[in-house]
Parts: structure tokens; C-alpha cells; sequence
């Protein structure tokens, strides 16, 4: 009895560092896990047999219930010498069961504010939602926006690449880390391995070609029908969670847009980075800046926004740049309308990057066009410049 309890919190926390919360905002399947390894550290076991036998009754293909189950009547039949010794599962696949309770019960044990006000992201007001992973702790969260607010409401196990995260290249088993938009659900057949369906993102993105990474098909998608959930370290780069999960995310999101943080910081963390008001405040100078000097034709002040090794539209800068100083040179009267910015901070960089996006109207006398524009701004030397720009 006592190697359970010894398993379940010494092992991975302090023993009295762990209590259970009816107010825990998981889905019902994960609240009645925590609830189980609650009454196991509180020497409870019967209860935590009714409440194991609650989510089996409710998700037979829970494996994780099962071996936890499985060990507490062990125990009480003749002890027990580890975990998952009363399975027939290979010591890997106990190895990834004792990770995935880990991740849960560490995410329990993280507290951290559900509301969120921060100038790391900015998000136009036909977003509803912003996707956030944590890779570390193996976490889906979604945010819903309100009044540019940042609100909480979907906190869920995720598993990831097999080799963890920072995708650099084809095949190496990694979860990218970076900013992306999230595409339509795929329309076409699947097969089982992906359970209710998958989204894709737009993995690699204008900055990962920048940086030379590559590989596709990197995707947020369920779990096969016998599988309640995976190893928090399991596919090949995707972000995988459960099937009620899935259709749970599904039936929030109402923007074929919603932007995707990757990350190996907690949500918390990362929103709350040092000088964030200042930096943002800092780089809206400069994007004022650059909007300012277009429309007043001032040629070298403009193309100096623009670092040396600038691609526009995948165009190398001496080529692009000349084409634009002719229009600079043969033009009236620019006026430059800018609306739906978007403008996120990205992760684990160490030099400021910033992921722009917006809506441009661009009128003069010799064209009027709106447009989309994407850029990509990094910090170099207490200076933002634009590494990337793209129209479509």
C-alpha cells in the first residue's frame, strides 16, 4: 500500500504538496484520475477503486486507469514491487503510463491565472480564440477572447513528438515550436490512427523556410477508437489529444484562423516576460514608423525598416527593393489603411521576433488594392527590422 502512495507523489512531488480540487478545470475523465491518486495518497483505496471503475465504466480504453487499478488490487492481494507490476504491459509502456500521470498530476499541481491581459499578443476582433501548447508539460490550452482578454477555457492533455519539440528538419520526430495559423478540419477520409479527425497547421511557415527547417504534416488530431490517450511523447511531430477532446475543440472554434502558440514555456510564462509593455510598445513605434515614411514616399527612410537579407514574397532584397524604390519614384499620393493586426510574440527566441499579420488598403494614383500581408520583425541591435514579408 505504501509504495503507491510512494509512487505517485514522493516520486514526483512532495508528498503534502498534492491536493485535489473540486473546482479543477480538466475534462471529467482527468478530474476523476486526479480525484483516484487523491484517495491513494490519502490511503482511501476503496474509493479510489470506485472512482477507477467510474472511468473505466465510462472510457474502457483508459490505460492509465487500468494500471492503477490493477496495482492497488495487487497490493491487496500479496504487494507490490513497482509500478505496473501487475500488468502485462512491456517496461517501455509503463515507462510512458508513469510520464502521462506525471504531466497530469503536474499540471494539477500548476497554478496559474485563467484571465489574461498581455501586449505579447495581439489579436484582431474577428479572432475569437488563440491555441496555446506547452510542450514541456504536454498541454492544450484554449483561450477565448473577450474585449482583448485573454480567458482560459479548455485545459487538456496533449502528447507530442517522440524525440520533444524544436522540429528543425524531415523526420526527426519533433513538435515545431513558433507561431501558426490553424487550417480547416480535413474533409477527406482517415484512417483510425487519427480518431474523430485532424487539423492541420501551417507547419513550416514563412519563418521556419528563413531558418531552413523542414518536413509537413503537422497536424492536431484525435486518438484511435481503442486508445483513450497516448504517451506524452508519441507521434511523429503532431499534437495528439483525446477524441472527446477533439470534438470538444471542434465545437468552440469559430475562426478558420485561429493562431497556434508552440512553446516550452508554461502559458503564465510566457505571457508575463519581462518588459513586455515596453517591448511591445517599442516595436509599435516602429511599425507606425514604417506605415508613416511609406506614405510619405520617403524612400531611404522606408527600405531601412528592411534588414539587408529581407525576403519579400521569397525575393531576394536587392531585387525586390529596386522594383519598389521605381514605385516609390513614379507615385502620388500613397495612403495606407491598415485593420485586423495581429501581432504575437514569438517563443523561445532568444532575440525578439514578432509574428505580424494584417489587413492592407493601399490607394494612389496609379492602384488601389486590398491586400493580406504577412511579416516577420526581429529585433537586432536595440533595432526591429523586417526579415520577411509576404502578400497574398
Amino acid at each position: 500500500m505504501k509504495f503507491l502512495k510512494k509512487f505517485l507523489f514522493t516520486a514526483f512531488f512532495c508528498s503534502n504538496a498534492f491536493a485535489y480540487s473540486e473546482n479543477y478545470q480538466a475534462d471529467n475523465i482527468e478530474n476523476l484520475l486526479i480525484k483516484s491518486l487523491y484517495e491513494i495518497s490519502a490511503g482511501e483505496l476503496n474509493d479510489a477503486l470506485i472512482t477507477l471503475d467510474e472511468i473505466i465504466k465510462q472510457k474502457p480504453n483508459f490505460k492509465l486507469a487500468h494500471l492503477i487499478r490493477g496495482d492497488i488490487y495487487q497490493a491487496y492481494a500479496h504487494g507490490i514491487s513497482d509500478f505496473g507490476s501487475s500488468s502485462n504491459f512491456s517496461k517501455d509502456k509503463i515507462e510512458d503510463l508513469k510520464e502521462e500521470a506525471k504531466k497530469r498530476i503536474e499540471s494539477h499541481l500548476h497554478n496559474a491565472t485563467d484571465i489574461i491581459d498581455s501586449p505579447r499578443v495581439t489579436l484582431p476582433q474577428n479572432i475569437d480564440n488563440l491555441i496555446y501548447v506547452d510542450t514541456n508539460k504536454s498541454r492544450l490550452y484554449l483561450f477565448e477572447i473577450r474585449d482583448h482578454t485573454l480567458i482560459k477555457i479548455f485545459d487538456e492533455y496533449a502528447s507530442i513528438g517522440k524525440n520533444g519539440s524544436g522540429k528543425n528538419f524531415e523526420g526527426d520526430k519533433k513538435t515545431p515550436l513558433g507561431v501558426y495559423t490553424l487550417g480547416e478540419k480535413i474533409t477527406q477520409p482517415l484512417s483510425d490512427f487519427y480518431g474523430e479527425g485532424a487539423f492541420p497547421i501551417d507547419y513550416p511557415n514563412v519563418y521556419d523556410k528563413l531558418l531552413n527547417k523542414t518536413g509537413h504534416g503537422i497536424w492536431i488530431h484525435g486518438t484511435p477508437k481503442d486508445t483513450y490517450s497516448r504517451a506524452p511523447k508519441s507521434s511523429d511531430g503532431c499534437i495528439v489529444i483525446s477524441n472527446e477532446n477533439f470534438n470538444a475543440l471542434e465545437s468552440i472554434l469559430k475562426n478558420k484562423k485561429t493562431k497556434v502558440i508552440l512553446s516550452k514555456l508554461s502559458y503564465d510564462q510566457y505571457f508575463t516576460v519581462e518588459n513586455n509593455i515596453d517591448n511591445h510598445n517599442n516595436f509599435m513605434s516602429y511599425f507606425e514608423s514604417w506605415i508613416s515614411n511609406w506614405t510619405l514616399k520617403n524612400y531611404s527612410a522606408y527600405i531601412a525598416f528592411y534588414d539587408a537579407n529581407a525576403k519579400y514574397n521569397s525575393k531576394v532584397f536587392e531585387i525586390w527593393s529596386s522594383k519598389k524604390k521605381k514605385v516609390f519614384e513614379n507615385t502620388n499620393d500613397i495612403q495606407i489603411a491598415i485593420d485586423n493586426l495581429t501581432i504575437i510574440d514569438y517563443p523561445e527566441e532568444e532575440e525578439n521576433v514578432k509574428y505580424v499579420e494584417f489587413t492592407q488598403t493601399y490607394n494612389s494614383d496609379l492602384l488601389k488594392q486590398t491586400s493580406q500581408k504577412k511579416q516577420i520583425w526581429r529585433k537586432f541591435n536595440n533595432e526591429w527590422k523586417i526579415i520577411s514579408e509576404s502578400t497574398y
